[in-house]
């Protein structure tokens, strides 16, 4: 396999295809038609013995090899393009650029607020988009650029992601101000495993790191709702006995009363997440430090 043997062309092409998801809108943004997209893409299959896409449903999806390549190909594009033009510029003030954000839904409680409000003093016309990535999608939509940034507990690991700590607080049991607990100065091991918990996932099964830490004790908690968002839980909590497993931001932001854990759970982290082509953007550089002061803001309040 040698590079004299492939069109360059064909990269921007491959590239296209992966970002869009479909032969059509590739051919849109390339500037080609749909029939010359279909010509790229065999002469590639040919090059790289393989599918690289397989079609599913309205569009296609890319093929092991070709997620294991396409960070490869990225970087070269971005590395020619860099070559022949001046970095972009950023100027806040008079720019009109979208950024997409993935964040779940505590995240957008806790950050979005502070966020917009930076944004819109010194930025009155760049939008955000904030929608949550699903975690299996997260490195193909950061490496896209379909995501600016994530923030997530478990960003993903290839070496191309760049993530730091940008939230880290510890786990408390939260329940309503009138609550029976509320009147006792501490809460054991015993009372917290027979109270009637809610536990918040996005998944239909498993647990969270507060059941790791209490399967290491041989005893489980009493689960008696398991619900998506934590966002609804103050609602419920205000009317019941419940109580729920939360950072304490969460509990003093939603003004409920907690006690500490009566045993050791590591703490929850969210990490920051985006990919190193966009290392030296200054609209992405500008941002991100406006993300991290509104996370810094929110754990002080």
């Amino acid at each position: 396999m040698k590079l004299n043997n492939l069109d360059l062309n064909l990269l921007v092409v491959f590239n296209a295809i992966y970002t869009e998801g479909s032969l059509t809108k590739a051919g849109e943004i390339v500037g080609i038609t749909q029939p010359a997209v279909s010509s790229a893409l065999s002469k590639l299959r040919e090059y790289f013995d393989d599918q690289l896409f397989i079609r599913v449903g309205q569009g296609v999806k890319p093929t092991a090899k070709t997620e294991n390549i396409i960070i490869h190909v990225r970087d070269a594009l971005s590395i020619l393009q860099k070559s022949i033009e001046r970095p972009e510029s950023f100027d806040p003030a008079i720019s009109s650029r979208t950024f997409r954000l993935s964040l779940n839904d505590v995240s957008e409680g806790r950050v979005l607020p502070i966020l917009m409000t930076k944004i819109r003093k010194v930025a009155p016309n760049v939008k955000v988009s904030s929608y949550y990535t699903m975690r299996e999608d997260l490195l193909h939509s950061l490496a896209a650029n379909e995501v600016n940034f994530a923030v997530d507990p478990f960003p993903p690991s290839e070496t191309d992601i760049k993530k730091e700590i940008i939230f880290e607080d510890e786990f408390v049991c939260g329940f309503r101000k009138d609550h029976p607990l509320a009147s006792s100065k501490n809460l054991s091991i015993d009372q917290y495993l027979e109270l009637d918990h809610i536990h918040i996932s996005g998944r239909r099964t498993g647990g969270a790191l507060v059941d790791n830490a209490l399967s290491k004790l041989q005893v489980e908690r009493r689960v008696i709702l398991r619900a998506q968002h934590y966002l609804i839980t103050p609602e419920i909590l205000k009317n019941s006995d419940m109580v729920l497993t939360c950072t304490k931001a969460f509990a003093k932001k939603h003004k409920l009363a907690f006690k500490t854990l009566p045993f050791e759970v590591a703490p929850s982290q969210f990490f920051l997440a985006w990919h190193e082509s966009n290392d030296k953007d200054p609209g992405h550089i500008w941002l991100k430090s406006l993300i991290k002061e509104s996370f810094q803001e929110a754990k002080l309040k």
